[in-house]
């Protein structure tokens, strides 16, 4: 279950840092009058990442925006290979934004104002989830394989098994 849901509990463990990091900066700042220089500019490069993450599970959660009023009008046989189509789309879609996203990481050198990275690390997250979400995308549409959602250890049904289970 663990590795099924990483991207989202790694979106989660960043969320947590940006929320614990931002509280120590408005307490200190308004109780103290000592602020600190770093957890604005963290937080921004931990949301770029959690957003990334979260995108990922969105998709494996069948999230992603369906053409459902075209698909759901198809009769069965086509439908398999709309389904094929629209993946090959959103596969090179990815595809694009991850060369795009990796040629700027490469071309990005200008460091941050307060923590001792450059901005290429916040633009990294592009190519990565790129290929993290085609690799979760391929997993789940051509191999059928079936996520055992985080959730469901909270009693909760994830609205992908009610997708799937009417697919069938």
């Amino acid at each position: 279950m663990l590795a099924d849901n990483a991207e989202e509990l790694l979106a989660l463990v960043f969320l947590g840092i940006i929320g614990f990091s931002m509280a120590a900066q408005v307490l200190l700042r308004t109780v103290f009058h000592a602020p600190l220089s770093w957890p604005e500019e963290l937080s921004q490069f931990l949301f770029v990442w959690a957003s990334a993450f979260g995108a990922i599970g969105a998709a494996k959660r069948l999230g992603l925006v369906k053409l459902g009023v075209v698909a759901d009008n198809l009769p069965a046989s086509l439908r398999k290979i709309f389904d094929v189509l629209v993946l090959i789309a959103i596969l090179a879609l990815l595809a694009v934004l991850g060369w795009k996203g990796w040629q700027l990481t490469l071309r990005t050198s200008f460091s941050a104002a307060t923590l001792p990275i450059t901005w290429a690390w916040a633009y990294a997250a592009a190519p990565a989830v790129s290929i993290l979400m085609a690799l979760r995308l391929v997993q789940l549409q051509l191999f059928n394989y079936r996520f055992i959602f985080i959730e469901t250890a909270f009693g909760h049904k994830p609205a992908v098994t009610e997708v799937l289970e009417a697919d069938k």
